[in-house]
């Protein structure tokens, strides 16, 4: 199918031509350099901070092999952690510092980025101990949604960027975290829960931007517009709306549907008259309005 590039054929929009080819060169050999290096630097750091265990010396109380469990934890000694927390819950049962220490055993798996463990290890402990203190504060829910948030793909200099990867972990955060903020409203952890859904949530809708931006450079644009649409519907707190809006609009007007794309320039300017979309939809409106005499 022809397309009509969608900027001014005239030139006066100075819009940029919408299908434009991706970005598809990867500098391979220096991606496994660099990745090979970080990676050996990585595990380095990790088995310094997870081989320094020694023999532990327990102590004659739950509360004080509990506290140096808690002391081996903030070292970041996981192992000796792990020999106290458990010993505090084999010795001591029926002790709170046992109950506590099993908290503890999912800190450490966090702690040691063994995520998907610490997940399965904070549910268990919700659902173990529902009235817990820890539970009721949100503590262990907050901690679930990190742990996510820990699996999700991050940005690297030269590798893709975050938006082009896989988002489960992303989408699985964001429930959480939404979740939590549902079930925990006065929660101490409130304020850094509601940064981190806010930033998996923009997340996703990035995706879903860059998956609409490679439909068009495939020139499958009712592709893109299935995703504009279902982005704007799905994730309506992400922040992205007027950008999302304004691509829709100049989807539709390279598909010669002028009078959609009419409809959604003015929402961007209704909507959001102070955003700088807004001004580039208004360019849009009186080139339809000239060109096509649509009002």
């Amino acid at each position: 199918m022809n397309m009509v590039n969608i900027s001014d054929p005239r030139g006066r929009l100075g819009a940029k031509p919408l299908f434009a080819n991706p970005r598809m060169s990867r500098l391979v050999p220096l991606v496994l350099l660099v990745l090979g290096a970080v990676a050996t630097g990585l595990s380095g750091c990790s088995a310094q901070a997870q081989l320094t265990g020694t023999k532990v010396s327990y102590s004659a109380t739950a509360r004080q092999n509990y506290k140096k469990g808690t002391k081996a934890l903030k070292g970041k000694n996981f192992e000796d952690a792990t020999k106290y927390f458990k010993f505090v819950k084999a010795r001591y049962p029926f002790s709170k510092w046992a109950t506590l220490g099993e908290l503890r055993l999912a800190d450490v798996l966090r702690d040691s980025e063994k995520f998907i463990a610490a997940i399965d290890a904070y549910k268990t402990f919700i659902k173990e101990h529902p009235t817990h203190p820890m539970v009721e504060s949100g503590y262990a829910a907050f901690h679930i949604g990190m742990s996510f948030w820990k699996l999700t793909p991050g940005d690297f200099f030269i590798m893709p960027p975050s938006e082009e990867k896989d988002q489960t972990s992303s989408e699985a955060a964001m429930v959480a975290f939404k979740r939590f903020l549902k079930r925990f409203p006065d929660s101490p952890h409130k304020k850094k829960a509601k940064q981190y859904y806010k930033k998996a949530l923009r997340r996703l809708a990035a995706h879903e931007m860059y998956v609409a931006r490679f439909y068009l450079s495939r020139k499958k644009p009712k592709g893109a517009i299935f995703r504009l649409k279902y982005l704007i519907k799905k994730y309506p707190d992400a922040g992205l709306e007027p950008q999302v809006l304004f691509l829709l609009g100049r989807t539709y007007l390279g598909l010669k549907k002028r009078k959609r794309a009419l409809v959604v320039f003015k929402s961007i300017i209704k909507k959001y008259p102070q955003n700088y979309n807004a001004k580039k939809a208004q360019r849009y409106v009186a080139h339809i309005s000239k060109e096509f005499g649509l009002k």
